[in-house]
Order: structure tokens, then sequence, then C-alpha cells
């Protein structure tokens, strides 16, 4: 969001959040976080470090909830005051129904099916499926799309309005294909941040999913979360633009 969750710290000399993350031999994990730092932004903190910033478009914010509701939110806002395209990731999904303002200041909203499934449960009413959820989210005033991130089957875009949804996955012949799935640890995390850089080089949203669920791919055979992620250079063919710049 606004900082690095390893290397901030708080004035009063509060520590860094942690997270154990346990992983079982199929690659699922569960994670148990400790706040720290992360826990102490405050809105005020947000607005004044975001009102100092330039907007350069083609910017995206990208906002999850490791930080307070308030200051998440704080952030949705100034992004569009900023002019910028605004990703809301909530993960992890709150205990609690979220203030519809969420929704309502983002164009692009990722969650898994989890997540959807526990945004959706205190005022769904109708058929109980993936898209008709999305649809409930949308109605709340997203601006463009709802992502729903689908573990190996890929990520179903669904759009604002008539549009019928898409479901999309890796390009075909990933070189990864052949290795074995070991962690899936910070998949989420890689799928939010690769289809940001995607949409920058112009890339239609359902096009970038596609790429951004080749990035996630990847990611799942490493063991780890930052430390998993490819680099430009890492990338195979199929997920580079040779005529973009996604560095």
């Amino acid at each position: 969001m606004l900082y690095d969750k390893e290397t901030v710290y708080s004035t009063t000399g509060t520590m860094t959040g942690n997270a154990a993350i346990f992983v079982d031999d199929a690659g699922e994990n569960c994670i148990v976080v400790t706040p720290g730092a992360n826990s102490e932004i405050t809105p005020q903190y947000v607005r004044e470090t975001m009102q100092a910033l330039k907007a350069n478009p083609p910017m995206i914010v990208i906002v999850q909830l490791e930080v307070s509701l308030d200051s998440a939110l704080e952030a949705l806002k100034q992004g569009k005051a900023l002019g910028a395209m605004t990703i809301f990731n909530p993960a992890p999904a709150p205990s609690c129904k979220l203030d519809d303002a969420f929704y309502q200041y983002s164009d692009i909203v990722i969650p898994n099916q989890t997540e959807l499934k526990e945004l959706t449960n205190y005022d769904f009413k109708g058929e109980d499926t993936k898209e008709s959820r999305a649809r409930h989210l949308l109605d709340k005033g997203i601006g463009e799309a709802v992502i729903v991130t689908l573990g190996a089957r890929g990520a179903m875009v669904v759009p604002k309005g008539e549009v019928k949804p898409q479901i999309v996955s890796a390009p075909k012949n990933l070189p990864c294909n052949d290795l074995p799935v070991v962690d899936t640890v910070g998949a989420g995390d890689s799928f939010c941040g690769s289809l940001s850089a995607y949409l920058t080089t112009g890339l239609t949203l359902t096009q970038a999913a596609q790429y951004a669920c080749g990035v996630a791919s990847m990611s799942v055979r490493k063991n780890g979360a930052q430390t998993s992620y490819p680099s430009y250079d890492e990338l195979p063919d199929q997920l580079k633009l040779k005529d973009k710049i996604l560095r």
C-alpha cells in the first residue's frame, strides 16, 4: 500500500507485523498474523502521505486489509482524489460487514473464493453462485469489475453491467507447468501486483488477468511469499509484452 511491511517501524518502537505461515503437503497454507507497526498506521498518516504524491497516470493504488479499516478506506478515497485506478483486495477478510464506501471508492475488487463468501454472507440473497455473489458486490458501487481468484482454475472476471463473466487462466505451455505446486503463500498478492503492472501497459482487464494468472502460477512453484515472485527477466516469453514496459 504505502509502505513495505517488512521495514516499517512505529515511532513508539512497535516492531513490524509478523505472520506465521503453515503449509501442508499440497502447498495450501494457513496464516496466523500478529499485527505490529502496520496496525498503527492512521488515516491521517495515509492522507498526508498520499496528498504529497503527484499524480502521474497511469497510477494504480492497491489496498489490502493488513492495516486498520479506517486507514484502508482512506487510501481508497485518496486514490480516487488523485485520479488513480483503485484496486481493493479484501485480504485478510474482515470479521465484520464492510462499509459500502469500500466498494464505492474501488474500481476493481479482488477477493478469493473464501473472501467473496465472507464479504457477502451478511446481506446476500439469491442463487448461491460466485457470479451472483460478485454481482451483489458490484451493486454496492464498484466502478468496473470484481475478479474472483479461483486457485488452480485461474480467475473469474465479472464486469459491471450486462457483460458475461469470463474465466481466465494462465497462458498455455508455461515452463513452470512441469513443476509441482509447493507453496501457495502470496499467490493472491502476486496476482494483484502483476495485474496492476499489466494494466498500466494498456492491456484490457481480461488480458491482464490472464497474464497475472501466469505470474501467480509461477509463484506457487517456489517456497515463500516475496521470494517466490519472479522478476521481469525471469518471466518466460509467454508473460512478456515485448513492446511494453513492465519493469
